[in-house]
């Protein structure tokens, strides 16, 4: 049934003083709570609502007829602040309104004094009989409480209706355990019986209406993966929401990345683990060039339908920009300094491949047909690679120097690789595989051995004493001050401790050795100790004074 049909019921019910009871059915997730208050907002603001009270009540841990009936007493809300939820001052207006009816000194008690010490058992015992003609609705019917019997929640529904000339909305979850009772008494009780099933593009307008805008780019994208689950729309939308103001400086393409992402992430991460057809996150964020059909790699049966998936959404590889938004997903947030940082890389990218003969063009080449033009692809990935070298990830590179192997273009994959190491070398982390090999995907023998001297000699730069000067007496260092430290041989610590006189040696000496006592040290961390133990030992054996001062840093001497 069309959720336009479902409205229109609604409506028709709405505008009638008639009693009788609705039932509106439907999958878990799919919207019936959100559109029911939806819709009723909408009547109230058409004056389309007949009668002048509402209460919504949601059975859930509920235990009992009493509780429930005075659950709907205290949620009633007048029709004009229908929008409004039940809160201690409608609480209050609907109990005096119930004492008035019981007279006026009744009332002057509870005016007269505090309202929980003015609440009496007596007032929840009479509370039900002041419910005349009010729309109620009753949601959650699966989740009451044990004490609770679907048959006496009907049985009251029917009372309300018959006695009270109350009109009564369930809202159920389609095929969920623990209905029997409602399907075995629905027929005596039941009057309209609504299936409420909207497709994804309904779900869509259902959950993004009040924002044109972003209806128009998230309704596209959520309908295409079918999400129908409302809870997730939402938390797609705040995500977004969240990140347009983070967005304003960047090129418009920036922020289609980041919801065309979003959208997927989210339905990945919510809905793969009940349905195997979806593709786990994990798998999603580590896809790179070796899912192109570049690479020895071979997916399984179960990946080439993820793949298959990916590819109708037009999802090819993931960035950092990406990785950072698939970790929102999981945390709700972003931290805001490195999106910008990363969003930043990819806008020069973006600025860089509007210009004619871009490197994504080129790559336009391999992905958009099956003409035999290897010749063409390798020829123009390899001018526009020189121009746009500047904007290329490690892990582009290595995609393009394994499609230049497998075309056998091996002299061009060695110059194209040389050719961004002497661009790019002043950029020292960018040749870190520690860092940059998120997904395995910088695999080339060739990269891996460049890239790693590369970085080696650029980090070496730097001696272990500036090293030590920074990091001594602190808890904290990078990648590369350990790199230095562990590079370091032992005849140059001896002459470092050797040459280093004042408060500072201490320090050297103890930030030094604390490298190798951790319990998961590193080897690379272990190498730092060692190599500095080794000198002190060296030194300690040069006088007397000096073994007893090498003994007051830890350094058994014993055996050495």
């Amino acid at each position: 049934m069309s959720v336009e049909i479902i409205k229109d019921q609604i409506f028709h019910f709405l505008a009638s003083d008639k009693p009788e009871i609705m039932a509106i059915k439907g999958e878990w997730g799919v919207g019936k709570t959100f559109s029911w208050k939806k819709f009723l907002i909408e009547a109230k603001s058409n004056n389309q609502i007949k009668l002048d009270r509402y209460s919504y009540v949601s059975l859930f841990g509920i235990n009992s007829l009493e509780a429930f009936k005075y659950a709907i007493f205290e949620n009633v809300v007048k029709r004009e602040i229908i929008d409004t939820e039940a809160n201690i001052a409608t609480f209050r207006r609907n109990t005096i309104g119930l004492m008035e009816s019981f007279g006026r000194r009744s009332l002057n008690v509870l005016k007269g004094s505090p309202l929980a010490e003015s609440f009496s058992p007596a007032i929840e015992a009479i509370s039900f009989l002041s419910l005349n003609s009010t729309i109620i609705c009753i949601d959650d019917l699966e989740r009451k409480g044990n004490g609770l019997e679907i048959k006496d929640v009907l049985g009251l529904a029917s009372l309300l209706k018959e006695q009270k000339k109350c009109k009564v909305v369930f809202l159920l979850n389609d095929g969920e355990d623990g209905l029997q009772d409602y399907e075995k008494y629905r027929e005596k009780v039941i009057d309209i019986e609504l299936a409420f099933s909207p497709n994804p593009d309904e779900c869509a307008f259902i959950a993004y209406a009040d924002d044109a805008s972003l209806h128009s780019k998230l309704g596209d994208l959520t309908a295409s993966l079918g999400i129908r689950n409302i809870r997730i729309l939402k938390k797609i939308e705040r995500l977004v929401l969240l990140s347009l103001p983070l967005l304003k400086d960047f090129e418009p393409e920036i922020t289609d990345q980041v919801i065309h992402s979003l959208v997927l992430y989210s339905w990945s991460y919510f809905c793969s683990g009940s349905n195997e057809n979806i593709p786990p996150l994990d798998f999603i964020t580590s896809k790179g060039y070796a899912w192109l059909g570049i690479g020895e790699e071979k997916p399984d049966e179960n990946e080439k339908k993820w793949l298959t998936t990916l590819e109708s959404y037009g999802y090819r590889l993931t960035d950092e920009l990406d990785l950072l938004l698939a970790e929102a997903i999981k945390t709700g947030y972003f931290v805001e300094d490195e999106f910008r940082k990363k969003a930043s890389i990819n806008n020069e990218y973006i600025i860089a491949s509007k210009s004619e003969g871009s490197f994504s063009e080129a790559w336009r080449l391999y992905h958009d047909t099956f003409n035999d033009n290897g010749d063409e692809v390798v020829n123009r990935l390899y001018q526009s690679f020189k121009e746009n070298c500047k904007y290329i990830t490690p892990t582009n590179l290595n995609g393009t120097v394994s499609l230049f192997r497998e075309l056998d273009e091996n002299e061009k994959a060695s110059e194209i690789i040389d050719i961004y190491i002497e661009r790019r070398k002043e950029e020292t982390n960018l040749f870190n595989m520690k860092e940059i090999n998120f997904f395995g995907d910088v695999r080339d023998p060739e990269i891996v051995e460049k890239f790693n001297a590369t970085y080696m000699q650029s980090i070496t730069v730097e001696t272990a004493k500036s090293v030590l000067d920074r990091i001594a007496g602190k808890n904290g260092w990078n990648p590369n001050d350990e790199v230095v430290l562990a590079n370091t041989s032992v005849d140059e610590y001896y002459d470092l401790f050797k040459s280093e006189v004042g408060r500072h040696l201490s320090s050297f000496v103890t930030a030094c050795l604390k490298f190798g006592q951790s319990s998961n040290a590193s080897d690379q961390q272990k190498e730092i100790a060692i190599r500095a133990k080794a000198a002190l030992i060296i030194i300690a054996k040069e006088s007397v004074i000096n073994k007893i001062r090498v003994k007051k840093f830890g350094v058994n001497l014993e055996n050495e």
